[in-house]
């Protein structure tokens, strides 16, 4: 059975074609297809601190997009606290972390770098407010009754789009995403979850919403939040199987040097929209 699924799984992604997304002016993918109006939406996936660099990354190891989709990924770093990271859209674990659960991240890399200080900000900024650490996009409680909503939460320092300053919402699949960068933190972290009631039925609630004087658990499961933290606490276990099959693919095999990429020398510290140029991209690709 499991065999049955793999394969279905292979023919499914042989038959994908990314190429169509490619914005060719921009060098980028599009967000998708309008298929009603038969036209490509302008916006764009185009930052390298994003679960859209899988898509990228798979679309090249095809061959269904030019290297340039890569390149032309958004490099920009900030500084806080003394550390250059990725900037992301909202700033948010899932963003940083998520792509490690299939792809290597080696030391030194600028995936790896981000990671890691990521989560050195993360606990930062949950320490002096006396709630356990792990904010990404998640379900939040949107009103007094049983009405819950779903929106990103994250860091603002690493956000090129700013969340509401107001909105504290934490959740535990956010810190399973960390056992890539710091296991005995982030267990340390569940824990304290544990102790705190999050743990239900099916695992860990969904989040835990602190933006209200009365901290409310968000008592509901999301299947791909519960599917991420299984896949982080195997490849934990067991020694990372999911990168491992991952990059086990000849074609993934014959791309993954795009992953070896250092920090560029000169990045930029400000929080703004920009893509990296391509040279610079290739410099440090090269060293």
């Amino acid at each position: 059975e499991l065999r049955e699924i793999a394969d279905t799984c292979d023919r499914w992604v042989r038959e994908m074609d990314f190429g169509f997304l490619y914005q060719r002016n921009r060098k980028t993918l599009s967000v998708g297809y309008d298929v009603a109006s038969e036209r490509l939406e302008p916006a764009c996936y185009d930052l390298l601190a994003s679960e859209a660099r899988i898509a990228s990354f798979v679309a090249i190891a095809k061959g269904d997009v030019p290297l340039d989709a890569w390149l032309h990924l958004g490099r920009t770093h900030t500084a806080v606290g003394g550390e250059r990271a990725l900037l992301s859209w909202t700033g948010t674990m899932f963003e940083y972390l998520m792509p490690l659960l299939w792809m290597r991240h080696r030391p030194g890399t600028i995936t790896e770098r981000s990671a890691t200080a990521v989560v050195r900000f993360q606990r930062r900024f949950a320490a002096p407010r006396g709630v356990p650490w792990g904010i990404s996009e998640s379900g939040f409680f949107a009103d007094e009754g049983l009405d819950y909503g779903y929106s990103a939460f994250g860091i603002p320092d690493l956000a090129l789009k700013r969340a509401d300053a107001g909105a504290l919402v934490v959740s535990p699949y956010s810190t399973f995403l960390a056992l890539a960068v710091d296991p005995a933190a982030e267990i340390a972290n569940l824990r304290r979850e544990e102790s705190l009631g999050w743990l239900g039925r099916y695992g860990f609630y969904e989040a835990v919403d602190y933006s209200r004087p009365r901290p409310h658990i968000v008592r509901s499961w999301m299947a791909h939040h519960q599917g991420m933290s299984l896949l982080a606490a195997c490849n934990l276990l067991y020694d990372r199987p999911m990168e491992r099959y991952f990059h086990a693919e000849p074609q993934v095999l014959a791309t993954e040097l795009l992953l070896e990429e250092r920090v560029p020398r000169a990045s930029l510290a400000k929080a703004e929209r920009h893509a990296a140029p391509a040279e610079e991209a290739l410099e440090a690709l090269a060293s």
